[in-house]
């Protein structure tokens, strides 16, 4: 009898521990989809420097989810270089995230934008474009930037950092006056939080942004509880027999 309710003590353990452990990994698994890029964007992997594509003029952007206006302001040899990163996230017709940006570089500033990042996309695999129909982007402040991305790039190893430079040359960066084209992450992820950027030349302005993130959802939450009791029952089940 003793042996019997030892089993059953060490079998209710185990099943609850492997319960647990499978229903956390479930909810990992729900915040990431297959991905489905948005058209015209270019896989970048941790380590790759790619050529964004250019997403056909027109193309559904999906559900507006969340939109900021950041100003930015910082100190260069030269003086001030100011303006506003403009950020949002979209859930496009396949259910995924992308993440939008676009430069807007001050008249009066010191210096032209030669660079803009992300941070952070550790998990999710991502894809690389640009937007010239930044207007046509209804609930948000894009406008039809007139400068495009040189390259974009993703840093090697967990591939925290995905960034846009619009140089070289020197002449094809984001003057003073002048607006990016709206700078596409297209990801895999199906949640998101607050994230930062970052413009860069001479000096550099992090600010506010989003990012794609591991959220367990509430259906999720449930499920785990539901499971948790489920086991606990049948643990005091095998203990009375």
């Amino acid at each position: 009898m003793q042996l019997s309710k030892n089993l059953a003590g060490k079998w209710s353990t185990l099943s609850r521990r492997t319960l647990v452990l499978s229903l956390l990994a479930l909810v990992a698994l729900s915040s990431i989809a297959s991905a489905t890029p948005l058209a015209g964007t270019v896989v970048a992997n941790p380590g790759d420097t790619v050529f964004p594509g250019l997403v056909p003029p027109g193309t559904a952007a999906g559900m507006l989810l969340a939109f900021l206006n950041a100003p930015y302001s910082f100190l260069t040899t030269a003086g001030t270089t100011s303006g506003h990163l403009l950020s949002a996230v979209y859930k496009n017709p396949s259910g995924t995230l992308d993440f939008y940006y676009q430069v807007e570089n001050d008249m009066t500033s010191a210096t032209a934008i030669a660079r803009e990042t992300d941070t952070s996309f550790v998990g999710f695999t991502t894809f690389l474009g640009f937007r010239v129909d930044g207007s046509s982007l209804a609930g948000t402040m894009f406008v039809d930037g007139t400068v495009a991305p040189v390259t974009g790039d993703r840093s090697s190893g967990s591939g925290t950092t995905v960034g846009f430079s619009f140089n070289p040359p020197d002449g094809a960066k984001v003057l003073p006056g002048l607006n990016s084209n709206v700078l596409v992450i297209s990801t895999n992820a199906v949640n998101f939080k607050a994230g930062n950027a970052s413009v860069i030349d001479g000096g550099t302005q992090t600010v506010a942004s989003f990012q794609p993130a591991l959220l367990p959802e509430p259906a999720s939450f449930a499920l785990l509880g539901l499971g948790l009791l489920a086991i606990g029952g049948i643990g005091r089940k095998i203990r009375r027999s």
